[in-house]
């Protein structure tokens, strides 16, 4: 496997990814009830853009870059999600340098409570290894294991409650992403009451239609699709934007993903002509 997360860290899909876990993290959090947070792909739990992987994509530069450099009185008015998530990213800034950027499974644990629960995947060795050194908290446990064979073993969880983080590099998944549509199904069949979030790259519209059509046809309700393109759906970018797929998601994420995504639009597109952000049901109740 080639993919590496360091090239990537803080560009415009993470800062998506990492504000709208931190809002399902929060809505988990308004029952008094313990749960499970299981990340599939950890990576490396922490990364320092400053080092050469990070300088030569800068892809941060067009993410966490222009976020950190809006006025104090424009992060001000941003959503509660865009701000812990800034909080969190200014946090590790100070003990770590301004290079410093979390991991999902960092900003997972800082939007914990003491009572929940971490299961962490990852199954490159080299990458593992960062993770084990950068990750030292009780709460969570970590495995050097393929998720595909390994998330059916951890679920459903003692707490019963939960919600699983899935960001594979796509280097495995081609076309309308089958082997991802499998096992969400076969996940949700083992444990329904899940929320399951699924983070995938926008590069071919007609793509996405397609793993839409496959999963509207899987018969699994409450499905909802939250989209940040940067660039029109037209650009021959490589990476025009990103959504995140959830199944059951929690009273009230759709109305806090829809004002997170409106504001960070504007600040993160590469266009000033099209380009969009958009929250929509692909499966009601």
């Amino acid at each position: 496997m080639n993919y590496r997360h360091h090239f990537h860290a803080g560009n415009f899909a993470d800062v998506m990814k990492h504000v709208l876990l931190l809002q399902l993290l929060a809505r988990l959090n308004a029952k008094d009830k313990p749960y499970r947070y299981i990340d599939t792909h950890g990576g490396a739990g922490k990364y320092d853009l400053s080092r050469s992987e990070a300088q030569k994509s800068g892809e941060f530069l067009t993410g966490i870059h222009r976020l950190v450099k809006l006025d104090d009185s424009i992060k001000r008015n941003a959503p509660e999600g865009v701000k812990q998530y800034l909080k969190i990213v200014e946090d590790m800034r100070v003990g770590s340098g301004k290079g410093a950027y979390p991991g999902s499974p960092w900003f997972a644990l800082e939007g914990m409570r003491d009572i929940d629960k971490a299961t962490i995947f990852e199954m490159q060795r080299d990458v593992f290894q960062q993770l084990y050194l950068n990750i030292r908290d009780k709460r969570a446990g970590l495995h050097e294991r393929d998720f595909y064979e390994g998330l059916m073993g951890v679920i459903p969880p003692k707490e019963k409650r939960g919600l699983v983080m899935i960001d594979p590099p796509y280097e495995i998944e081609r076309k309308d992403f089958p082997q991802l549509v499998e096992i969400l199904q076969d996940a949700h069949k083992k444990w329904p009451t899940g929320v399951f979030a699924v983070w995938y790259p926008i590069k071919d519209r007609a793509m996405i239609e397609r793993f839409e059509k496959k999963m509207f046809k899987t018969g699994i309700r409450r499905q909802l699709i939250c989209e940040i393109c940067v660039w029109p759906d037209d650009t021959p970018v490589g990476l025009n934007g990103c959504g995140l797929l959830v199944i059951n998601p929690p009273w009230k994420f759709s109305e806090d993903a829809d004002q997170a995504l409106q504001w960070l639009f504007p600040h993160l597109r590469m266009s000033e002509n099209g380009g969009h952000a958009a929250v929509r049901w692909l499966v009601g109740e």
